[in-house]
């Protein structure tokens, strides 16, 4: 029982730092494709600033009007065309982010259903105690029991019914403690992986609203 609950430890650590992982990774992830996004987004705008100074330029040395208001009609045009661009640029960054948020959540559920072992290392655990009663019971009937072995025990491996009846009743309710804990874990990862989702679904929204904001501003 010592070694199912060392392994049933180990899982559990190694689990957790898997689910760390893959959380630092979705943020890492998320990071390098905003920090992306906005650089190309910096870009165009840095292109557009420039041409916008030099038809203000143009506009100042010219004093026809005709041009004055081609030039106007323009950077209109041109203002039209940076809001739809950046508008453009925020829309991949969106899609790009839910395609990370997908696949994570994806992930993290995965290690969570996986990380259900605990039962089948108790059917090992009950498969090793059945063959060591198995080879007792053999002992008893070919009379090799240990003389330092106690009368009562002697006499319970003595009757293999009373033997069987014990390791299976020993197994039943090892599984019921198993399935009750794996209920309780399962419900404190779901809510932690709710709880962590909308938190940054929350997030995404308001830095979605705020990007959407400021590219309104140039219009």
């Amino acid at each position: 029982m010592v070694e199912l609950c060392v392994q049933l430890f180990d899982i559990g650590l190694a689990q957790h730092g898997q689910r760390k992982d893959e959380v630092k990774s979705f943020f890492d992830c998320s990071r390098e494709a905003i920090a992306n996004n906005q650089q190309s987004a910096a870009q165009i705008v840095r292109d557009f600033e420039n041409a916008r100074r030099q038809g203000m330029s143009e506009m100042q040395q010219d004093t026809d009007t005709p041009l004055q208001e081609a030039q106007l009609n323009l950077g209109s045009m041109e203002v039209s065309q940076l809001c739809d661009s950046l508008m453009t640029l925020e829309l991949q960054l969106v899609n790009q982010l839910e395609d990370i948020f997908k696949d994570s959540e994806r992930n993290i559920s995965d290690m969570v259903s996986s990380f259900i072992e605990c039962r089948d290392l108790e059917n090992h655990h009950h498969e090793m105690i059945l063959e060591i009663a198995i080879a007792k019971l053999e002992q008893v009937t070919r009379n090799e029991l240990d003389d330092d072995i106690s009368d009562e025990l002697r006499m319970l491996f003595a009757d293999k019914d009373t033997v069987m009846n014990a390791i299976s009743a020993s197994h039943d309710t090892h599984l019921l403690k198993i399935d009750n804990r794996e209920d309780e874990l399962v419900t404190r990862i779901d809510s932690w992986i709710s709880t962590l989702f909308k938190l940054i679904q929350d997030e995404e929204v308001t830095r979605h609203r705020k990007r959407i904001a400021e590219i309104h501003n140039y219009k």
